[in-house]
């Protein structure tokens, strides 16, 4: 095969995928499309793979956040995401779930760069860049979802600081922080947002100090905080209409270097907002046998923005009920009872729609459950009820977050 209409591993790993403008024959086009569908694969065995984890930054203690500095890229670490979740309702009592979430995952460790030509291709990057959108109709038992891929280079995808402004985006997709105020705008197959999204309660680092441990070794740690009550404003287009929208969000920010440990193959998180205006955020990091680690974990979030961490002895989780996809075979549950009982917290979790599955070929390799849930049940002495969201990684296959070395 000539050299012109076959690419190498070398030739890739060097030019650090690749532009599709450089694919110009009807061959090469066919090839490149092949490639950019694998570049997932190809980034965690290949890119990363030629990278050690200890070339990267290590997150082992508290993390001392402050902002809006840290709303920003951190690119000494490995992999980091910004993800955004929310429940909303039309004038006419219609609900919808949403998810908008942007991925940085570093193909290259800190300093590489000072080994490239003197005068790079503005092509070259260290970073490549995913997000995934999704529209949950719960009226309609519809789910949308969408994803996206670019290089962070050429306007393509990136992190912007400007004074107090920060900026995510890819493509057309963006989340912009402003103070207290995150504009999200997404347009995506079947739907697009253009959501404004206020602060209710500030910044609510998790863990010691944003230090959130994922396993037990010290450095199976993420820097993780989140905004855990947006309100929430702006229009919703789905099928050619648009409609005003208002209702609640969540933010969360991450940062870590670290594989998930051996013994474990995914994940599950629950998001919460109670009428009483309180919060409930837990993650369970779940073995092969389905049995949940030490290390998970959970914050409180009480009504005046205070926050009790929860180690995990401190809640029990229960799950109800179960869905399988008729896609990936993947068996989530899909409803749960949670105690906090220091809280005084009985609570009953209902997925709002069955179908909310994810499966992310194009550019994650993940798939993975993400959607809005229902909420009732007791906090303290009186009732409550509320709305929230849920991720649930590792039932479709176990997750590999970034290649074990």
């Amino acid at each position: 095969m000539k050299r012109s209409h076959a690419f190498d591993i070398v030739s890739l790993r060097q030019n650090h995928f690749f532009p599709l403008r450089l694919c110009v024959s009807a061959r090469e086009r066919v090839l490149c499309g092949f490639l950019f569908t694998l570049i997932p694969a190809i980034l965690f065995s290949v890119a990363c793979g030629s990278a050690k984890a200890d070339e990267f930054c290590s997150v082992t203690g508290p993390c001392n956040l402050v902002f809006p500095r840290d709303h920003g890229s951190h690119p000494c670490y490995r992999t980091e995401w910004w993800y955004y979740t929310g429940n909303l309702e039309t004038s006419s009592s219609k609900r919808f779930g949403f998810q908008l979430t942007f991925f940085r995952t570093r193909i290259l460790p800190p300093g590489a760069e000072a080994q490239w030509p003197r005068a790079p291709s503005a092509w070259r990057t260290p970073d490549l860049f995913f997000a995934h959108a999704a529209l949950s109709d719960i009226a309609g038992k519809r789910f949308f979802k969408e994803e996206k891929m670019a290089r962070g280079a050429v306007g393509l995808a990136g992190v912007l600081q400007e004074g107090p402004s920060t900026l995510i985006s890819l493509g057309p997709w963006s989340a912009r922080i402003e103070g207290e105020v995150h504009g999200l705008r997404a347009i995506a197959g079947g739907f697009a947002l253009d959501l404004t999204c206020r602060g209710v309660k500030g910044v609510v680092p998790h863990g010691l100090r944003g230090y959130s441990r994922k396993g037990q070794k010290p450095e199976s740690s993420s820097c993780y905080y989140s905004v855990p009550r947006l309100e929430v404003t702006g229009n919703l287009m789905r099928d050619g209409e648009k409609s005003p929208i208002r209702g609640s969000a969540w933010m969360d920010h991450e940062y870590s270097s670290a594989p998930l440990e051996e013994d474990l193959v995914g994940w599950d998180w629950f998001s919460i907002q109670l009428g009483d205006q309180t919060e409930l955020m837990i993650y369970l990091l779940r073995g092969e046998s389905g049995e949940y680690s030490g290390a998970s974990s959970g914050t409180f979030v009480d009504a005046s923005g205070g926050k009790t961490h929860l180690p995990r002895e401190d809640f029990q989780v229960e799950v109800l009920e179960r869905w399988k996809s008729p896609r990936s075979g993947g068996l989530y549950p899909s409803r749960w009872r949670i105690l906090v009982p220091s809280k005084g917290m009985d609570l009953l979790i209902t997925s709002n729609l069955a179908d909310q599955e994810l499966v992310t070929t194009r550019t994650t390799q993940v798939t993975y459950w993400e959607g809005s849930v229902s909420v009732q049940g007791r906090s303290g002495p009186k009732p409550v009820d509320g709305v929230g969201y849920v991720e649930l990684t590792g039932y479709a296959k176990p997750l590999q977050l970034l290649p074990a070395e």
